[in-house]
């Protein structure tokens, strides 16, 4: 026994010493910092109980950042978008403010040539209803001062995804989203576009303007080092390929034609990026139902009658925020992390800060607050805006 006793002990040093660095070899995320509401945001700022829909794109030595706020988080007509800029990210200057009696949502910045774009969506005031009411564009000519914004591309055209490769600026979209809440609902067509003076935008390929037919809504991109595409959606009916999430590949030769696999769960509001030659996505993370979105109730009648089950489902339930990583090969991916974020949560965007770390800004809830499930915590707020990094080993 007292031969046995050393040697016990080494073991469990050693099993102790190898959970360490399984656990240091993961990514970590930073406690957040609140960015919206803040002391640092300018005057002409007021921000309401529900902000969300957040984009942040570095642009002349400054940080941009575009944000929604309103009295909740589905459809209102009080709806602002705020754009504001700083160097420090603590102290912020007024750019300009955009209402249209309307909810306004899915805003993005587009930083290109020197030059800043602004995209957003409209939508109706029907908080029952999502309906997208065509894509606006607009480019700050000055500090505060923006061109009157226009209306691009099609009537129903929600913006999802802006980047810039290779020189080029290439967007993702969709059309359809007005049926998603309608029985049987139609397909959503996914388009993939590039521009050459950032508000006419054509297909990548004119012969396939449209990469995706089915459900696919919100949809992010990234180019890999050798030009080839991946893309990650979420969903919310079912088309061809399932309930869930898709993850979509497609050769440098012709990104506009993607291979897809269907997943059982969902990666809402996803934004993808790699690091050291590895895929990630943060997108919003189902922690009941082993994260299934889809949960194999076909004894119900029919498809509309299992989409108000599942929809019904996800809303009641808590939600969180999560970094996940995707296999290229395989089109699979599995959770790493979670970010800070509960109830309403998980609007992401991630912009490189470092060798081997990551600006995240997102929105939450309230940290201290109750872990209420998603669909009550978005009809009521608060939330709010924070940054926080993502750093890898």
């Amino acid at each position: 026994m007292r031969r046995g006793l050393p040697l016990g002990i080494a073991v469990l040093a050693a099993l102790a010493a190898t959970a360490g660095t399984a656990a240091a070899a993961g990514p970590r995320v930073s406690a957040p910092t609140v960015v919206v509401p803040s002391a640092g945001l300018p005057p002409q700022v007021h921000d309401n109980r529900s902000n969300n829909n957040v984009h942040v794109v570095r642009h002349r030595g400054r940080f941009y950042m575009v944000w929604r706020t309103a009295k909740w988080h589905i459809a209102s007509e009080d709806a602002v978008l705020y754009v504001v800029s700083s160097r420090d990210q603590r102290h912020w200057r007024f750019e300009g403010s955009f209402t249209y009696g309307r909810d306004l949502r899915e805003a993005r910045l587009l930083s290109w040539k020197g030059r800043l774009f602004l995209y957003f969506a409209l939508l109706g005031a029907n908080p029952a209803a999502f309906e997208p009411g065509g894509t606006m564009a607009t480019e700050e000519i000055a500090p505060g001062r923006w061109r009157t914004p226009k209306r691009i591309l099609y009537d129903d055209f929600v913006p999802w995804a802006v980047k810039v490769h290779r020189g080029v600026p290439y967007m993702l979209g969709y059309t359809g989203g007005g049926g998603t809440y309608s029985a049987n609902p139609p397909d959503k067509k996914v388009f993939w576009l590039e521009t050459s003076d950032g508000f006419r935008w054509r297909p990548v390929d004119p012969s396939r303007p449209v990469v995706y037919r089915g459900q696919c809504g919100e949809t992010d991109f990234i180019f890999r080092r050798d030009g080839s595409l991946l893309t990650a959606c979420q969903t919310e009916n079912d088309d061809k390929l399932g309930w869930g999430a898709k993850v979509c590949t497609a050769p440098a030769r012709n990104t506009a034609r993607w291979t897809c696999r269907g997943d059982k769960r969902r990666l809402d509001s996803p934004f993808v990026f790699e690091h050291d030659g590895r895929v990630y996505v943060v997108a919003r993370r189902q922690p009941n139902f082993g994260g299934n979105y889809d949960l194999g109730y076909d004894y119900l009648p029919s498809r509309d009658a299992k989409f108000a089950t599942y929809d019904a489902l996800y809303a009641g339930t808590s939600k969180r925020c999560a970094l996940w990583r995707i296999d290229p090969r395989t089109r699979t991916f599995g959770p790493l992390i979670d970010a800070p974020g509960r109830g309403d949560t998980c609007y992401p965007v991630v912009l490189p800060q470092g060798r081997r770390s990551y600006l995240l800004y997102n929105y939450s809830s309230p940290f201290n607050g109750p872990d209420e499930p998603w669909g009550t915590a978005l009809l009521h707020g608060p939330t709010l805006i924070y940054r926080a990094t993502i750093t890898f080993p």
